[in-house]
């Protein structure tokens, strides 16, 4: 059996940062918060008022000679494709022959207020602003939950294998952890892995709000996203797109790749408990973290840095705390015992969360974490809560030197995804 290594030698990410890579690592790592108002939603009384949205116009704009392919994208469909597009171009690659697409997309993406019409003109669909818009023959297929893994593919021109995962929250780390089997393999020698989301519509954010996913409160504004602390009240939602370019250590090598850092584990549970809520003894966590750390062959005590899934949601939050606790050995018969802990941190403190996708622009935070040794903050944590007593970076990143970390991603229905990423050495 072929056991190759794999590296990671390009990224992308389109984000409310802006749309480079080095855009999304410069905010990430000074502690910028790109959540704000939701321009769709102000001034009315939706109860959920703020978001890491993606401003369109500036996003075409930046991209005045990207060519569509000839039939509509989802919005989450063309952050994805940009991305993926930009983390070729980083890693040096022209030519897509034989690369690999591995993605996840959560539900297809609704248009508020639609209501279909047929009569002698067609199919149609009329908006409650009265803008009508014909159906077409992709009317069906641009709904597809592997519509997005297909236009990333069609962009790129790429013909490697195409999978397209629905996880839930942890669908991004799914979709990066099977393109890293099957590397590691050698079934493939590279691949674009990582996902695109856009939930920032009314119905699906009604939804999440009815589900009590969601941060309501105006109190707090645009630091509503605030992990750990004591006053956090649910999820502030966010969009983008995010790719990772996984390639096996030889093909990286024979072309002179820049290696940013080094697939090492992923490993994967479920919860088997409820669809809105972890297991509160936080046991389906701490499975998938151990089946990284065993996958990846390292001990506990190697991990330096933990990106939590850390959502601001009140049980994610204390569960999370409490697993990491467990797995590195600091449970309740230690407690207020942290000093050989990994740091943990949150960015989506700053980058809000992409639903689906939240684990592909974790993980490239966590990979140039480990790239430039400089772990990123925790924003908006004022007042900690007893129960989450961890190091959690506190609004300022922190200079430190990374062998190995985990990234954590936990979903709705109890699915859990973690990845370990580590600095390479030939």
């Amino acid at each position: 059996m072929i056991d190759q290594k794999v590296v990671i030698t390009g990224m992308g990410v389109i984000s409310s940062f802006g749309f480079q890579l080095e855009d999304f690592w410069q905010a990430v790592s000074t502690g910028r918060s790109g959540i704000s108002q939701w321009p769709s939603v102000a001034g009315t009384e939706f109860p959920v008022q703020y978001a890491a949205g993606i401003n369109m116009l500036d996003l075409m704009q930046a991209f005045p000679d990207w060519q569509p392919c000839d039939e509509p994208l989802e919005r989450r469909t063309l952050f994805g494709a940009l991305a993926a597009q930009q983390a070729l171009v980083d890693a040096g690659i022209d030519c897509g022959n034989g690369v690999g697409v591995f993605s996840c997309s959560g539900v297809p993406e609704i248009n508020d207020d639609e209501l279909v019409q047929v009569n002698n003109h067609g199919i149609q669909t009329v908006s409650q602003q009265g803008v009508v818009t014909k159906a077409n023959q992709f009317s069906a297929l641009r709904s597809g939950n592997d519509n997005l893994s297909i236009q990333i593919a069609k962009q790129c021109g790429t013909t490697g294998p195409v999978v397209n995962i629905n996880g839930a929250c942890a669908g991004a780390a799914q979709a990066i952890g099977a393109a890293f089997k099957a590397i590691r393999r050698g079934e493939i020698q590279q691949a674009l892995a990582g996902g695109a989301d856009s939930v920032l519509n009314a119905r699906t954010m009604s939804g999440l709000y009815l589900l009590g996913a969601t941060a309501t409160g105006n109190r707090k504004g645009a630091q509503l996203c605030c992990p750990f602390d004591i006053d956090r009240a649910g999820l502030v939602a966010g969009e983008g797109g995010a790719y990772l370019l996984l390639e096996s250590e030889a093909s990286a090598r024979a072309r002179g790749a820049r290696i940013y850092a080094e697939v090492q584990g992923y490993g994967s549970s479920m919860d088997a408990y409820k669809v809105t809520a972890p297991r509160p003894d936080g046991k389906g966590a701490q499975a998938a973290m151990e089946k990284a750390l065993a996958d990846a062959g390292l001990a506990a005590e190697a991990i330096d840095y933990v990106n939590a899934h850390g959502t601001s949601t009140p049980l994610n939050d204390k569960i999370e705390t409490a697993a990491i606790k467990a797995i590195f050995g600091r449970g309740d018969e230690m407690e207020g015992n942290t000093a050989s802990l990994p740091l943990v941190s949150s960015t989506k403190s700053m980058i809000g969360h992409w639903i689906s996708a939240a684990a592909a622009p974790e993980a490239v935070a966590t990979v140039l974490a480990i790239y430039h040794g400089l772990v990123p903050p925790t924003i908006n944590l004022q007042s900690p809560d007893p129960l989450c007593d961890l190091d959690y970076v506190p609004e300022v990143s922190r200079p430190l030197s990374l062998a190995h970390c985990l990234s954590n991603s936990f979903g709705f229905g109890g699915i859990n995804s973690c990845l370990v990423l580590g600095i390479y050495n030939e």
